[in-house]
């Protein structure tokens, strides 16, 4: 949006969504959320057959972080708004979002029925033109389908710190990140067979027996038993 120098208002305080949303229009501009899915901007019209092709060209990661991520999105779809993020996630038309999920979840009073109904289902937008999803889209032509699966949970926990929303464990964030950064420090190496092998029980080494020779002077010996 700024790209486009489009003008966007920030909405920091905990009452300046719930007025936007209730006013809808300011004299004879319509409010917009971007941070929703349908965004339609200026010009769109002729770009319309390059998203087209753009869609069709990454439908094989698009199907495959779906099945991926399973219900954590409702859908995931190539983006025209990015242009530097990966991907980003936004909320269906109706519902809360992000940032009114955040404001509901530190009511004391909250109902929590309210917040499963309310919440806004979360769609990934990927951005076709990011090195990521190409890098993505390369590793599935190559049937490298465990390196991408674990880089798609990644993608989507980076996406909801990104987008506003909590992530569910922060420690299994956590260790994911770590385990990225030893994964590029190691120069490649397969993290997730070095660490089987650091978990799996480790064997001594065989020792082989050494023999000793008799000694006849020796009183003990075998060769002096009666």
């Amino acid at each position: 949006l700024v790209s486009k120098v489009l003008e966007v208002l920030y909405l920091t305080d905990a009452i300046d969504e719930a007025v936007v949303t209730n006013m809808q229009k300011f004299g004879e501009l319509e409010l917009v959320d971007v941070s929703k899915e349908g965004l339609e901007l200026e010009g769109e019209e002729q770009d319309k057959g390059k998203e087209e092709a753009l869609a069709k060209e990454f439908d094989v990661v698009v199907q495959y972080l779906k099945k991926t991520l399973g219900d954590r999105v409702e859908k995931v779809t190539v983006s025209n708004r990015l242009t530097d993020s990966p991907c980003a996630l936004v909320t269906s038309k109706f519902g809360w979002s992000a940032n009114m999920e955040r404001i509901m979840r530190t009511q004391a009073l909250g109902d929590p029925r309210s917040m499963d109904y309310m919440k806004g289902r979360k769609i990934l937008e990927i951005n076709p033109e990011s090195d990521i999803i190409m890098g993505i889209k390369n590793l599935l032509a190559d049937n490298q389908e465990d390196q991408v699966r674990d880089l798609a949970e990644l993608l989507y926990e980076t996406a909801l710190i990104t987008s506003g929303f909590q992530v569910e464990s922060p420690k299994d964030y956590a260790f994911k990140v770590f385990t990225l950064m030893k994964f590029a420090l190691s120069g490649g190496q397969d993290i997730g067979e070095e660490r089987a092998e650091a978990s799996s029980p480790s064997q001594p080494p065989a020792v082989e027996a050494e023999v000793m020779p008799v000694d006849p002077n020796d009183p003990w010996g075998t060769g002096n038993r009666n």
